[in-house]
């Protein structure tokens, strides 16, 4: 995330190779702090095991640190003219940086997620440092549409830059191609830069936007939702 002037911006058409000149930095989870570093490996991780998530880790998973530091942020011009719309992603400086504090699993997504689980249908890993949770992964099937969504990719800070998120993904894609499905859907926002990029590494690509998905200033407040398609060959 070179810093760009935000006179000028660096400007990303919403329709076509959206994030097509990030191509420097290295985010390795969807939601990891900013690296210049050059890109990533995977890093062995010896007291590491990824197993299936079990409703009695449920109350455990908010040890996770999930929290993101992101200090640019892609900036959305929005243009109606009739039944005429057209959006415009223009990636700027962050000042000051954004700073989330409650990221995670929180206790009100708990019962959904218990309720998924017992469904048995979809695909919910943890990896576990001893007992101690440092990644969770939830997706589950939408039978509707024959896909994915990603409901959550948490990475604790302490276990970032060593390829977990990508392990992860990689389950994910191997999974959902077994099951059948067409593709996996995730979301994420604009003020989370490298969950973007992250994504966009991975193969997945920008699907549409909804700028009025959090609330009714969404624009204003530099949140914007964006969701990813990924599809499965």
């Amino acid at each position: 995330r070179a810093n760009i002037a935000p006179s000028a911006g660096t400007r990303i058409s919403a329709t076509t190779s959206v994030f097509n000149v990030l191509r420097s930095a290295c985010f390795v989870t969807q939601h990891g702090i900013r690296t210049t570093d050059p890109p990533c490996a995977t890093v062995s991780m010896p007291s590491l095991i990824i197993r299936p998530l079990t409703v009695a880790d449920v109350p455990h998973l908010d040890r996770i640190d999930a929290n993101l530091e992101s200090d640019r942020f892609l900036d959305l011009e929005k243009a109606v003219d009739g039944l005429g719309a057209s959006w415009r992603l223009i990636e700027r400086p962050l000042v000051p940086p954004f700073v989330s504090t409650d990221y995670g699993l929180h206790a009100d997504e708990r019962p959904a997620l218990i309720e998924r689980l017992r469904r048995n249908d979809g695909l919910y890993l943890v990896a576990e440092d001893d007992t101690r949770p440092a990644a969770l992964l939830d997706v589950e099937v939408e039978h509707w549409r024959k896909s994915a969504n990603v409901w959550h990719l948490f990475v604790d800070r302490a276990y970032r830059r060593r390829g977990l998120g990508r392990q992860l993904m990689q389950r994910a894609f191997d999974w959902a191609r077994a099951s059948g499905l067409r593709g996996i859907v995730c979301e994420t926002q604009t003020n989370n830069w490298a969950a973007c990029n992250f994504y966009r590494k991975l193969g997945f690509q920008l699907s549409g936007i909804d700028d009025h998905f959090y609330s009714n200033q969404d624009i204003a407040l530099r949140e914007v939702a964006l969701f990813w398609w990924y599809e499965l060959g």
